[in-house]
């Protein structure tokens, strides 16, 4: 059922409701139940037929520029609660009514992808209310990559707000910090994490409006009582179980290369396990703060050297790049310590940067083709000044530099 649908099911229940009521009351308060039952019927039936002319859109819809738009500025300018309500397209309601907001594991996808177009946001209170008995039979939208961990949370459960939150920091995390991170959640030292570890350090990692969560007991049973998705995958229906070291290396492994295999096929539209250039370029460039006419100047260039039916991009090639951008500062950290003169770096330079970064090694042909898209000046030698609006700043709309991992040792910070 789409969302849609939800409301206009939700407006015939009132107008059903609101008939059966009517017939206990007398005269006087017949009008009034039959008013009430009509408008909410009307509402249900206008929202419905009239879907097409709004921003909201149905699952399965065809995904306007205007609605692309929109949620690119909802992820990049929002605060994480603000996104997690905005892309987030179901609430759990418990028996005695009170209603969670959750998000299906495709949710997670667009709301931390840009220009998404397989499950675009839908606002904030357009909601499909489900019941703990309803969600065992819930059929949702699912991840197309093969084996996909996902899919795995969404046979689960769904993803709860604490639990958006820690993936979001988790895929934000560079590879080199992923033991940190570990250690942040391992709580007693004993290497393995626990569920009520994982719920406390997950609570307080967790944006609330007014400033960082709070955590009591009261949290703690409400966190390990919930429908998570990820909590039932992690540590069991019962919370008896726990993560080691390994485990949740794995775990950021296997979500980093879903989210980069979805990215991917966004361009990949044919399925070839290739993409142009210039596709890549445009990835690249994707929600820059670059002028528009600087930023074609750019893709002209790429597009001159390598034409549409070049060699193209494989998928390890963008995953491995992919990679790159995502450890963010570690890239910008590995630049200035090889151009402490400022002169910039020349090819070989940046792709050993890069291989650094990644914990992969960087193909030539993918480094030259992003080493010709920032050599402005074609002299050879790429500066900070050209590579920052670039790739220091691809973090950004995907709410990575809000959920990222931070270190600080005197006066370098990480």
């Amino acid at each position: 059922m789409s969302r849609w649908q939800a409301v206009f099911k939700h407006g015939r229940a009132l107008s059903t409701r609101s008939t059966n009521k009517r017939a206990e009351q007398d005269n006087s308060g017949s009008m009034g139940a039959v008013v009430g039952g009509v408008s909410a019927a009307a509402l249900g039936y206008k929202l419905y037929s009239e879907k097409d002319k709004y921003l909201v859109q149905a699952k399965g819809a065809e995904v306007t520029q205007e609605q692309k738009s929109f949620d690119n500025r909802m992820r990049q300018y929002n605060t994480p609660d603000m996104v997690f309500n905005y892309f987030a397209s179901l609430q759990m309601v418990d028996k005695t009514g009170i209603k969670t907001t959750m998000m299906s594991p495709l949710d997670f996808f667009g709301a931390i992808t840009p220009d998404c177009s397989i499950h675009p946001g839908a606002g904030s209170g357009v909601y499909e209310e489900i019941s703990d008995e309803k969600l065992k039979t819930l059929r949702l939208d699912k991840s197309p990559v093969e084996g996909s961990i996902l899919n795995e949370i969404g046979k689960n459960g769904l993803i709860s707000y604490a639990d958006y939150c820690f993936l979001l920091s988790l895929l934000s995390t560079p590879i080199r910090f992923v033991d940190t991170a570990f250690n942040l959640f391992d709580l007693t030292g004993d290497e393995k994490i626990n569920a009520k570890e994982f719920a406390f350090v997950s609570t307080k990692m967790s944006h609330k409006l007014g400033g960082f969560g709070t955590y009591t007991d009261v949290d703690q049973s409400a966190i390990l009582a919930s429908n998570s998705g990820l909590l039932n995958y992690l540590f069991g229906k019962d919370r008896s179980k726990c993560i080691s070291r390994e485990e949740f290396r794995m775990l950021h492994t296997n979500l980093l290369d879903e989210i980069i295999q979805l990215e991917f096929n966004e361009y990949d539209k044919e399925k070839t396990g290739s993409i142009s250039e210039g596709d890549f370029c445009h990835f690249l460039l994707n929600k820059t703060k670059i002028p528009p006419s600087q930023k074609a100047k750019m893709l002209k260039k790429v597009d001159t050297i390598w034409p549409k039916k070049a060699r193209g991009i494989s998928f390890p090639s963008f995953k491995n790049f992919f990679l790159v951008l995502a450890s963010g500062t570690e890239l910008e950290r590995g630049l200035f310590f090889l151009d402490v003169e400022n002169i910039g770096v020349d090819l070989e330079e940046f792709r050993k940067v890069a291989s650094w970064v990644s914990h992969n090694e960087l193909s030539p042909h993918t480094a030259e083709v992003v080493f010709v898209l920032l050599d402005d000046a074609g002299e050879g030698r790429i500066h900070k000044e050209s590579v920052g609006p670039v790739l220091f700043d691809w973090r950004q709309p995907r709410g990575f530099d809000k959920s990222s991992i931070h270190v600080q040792l005197g006066q370098l910070k990480i």
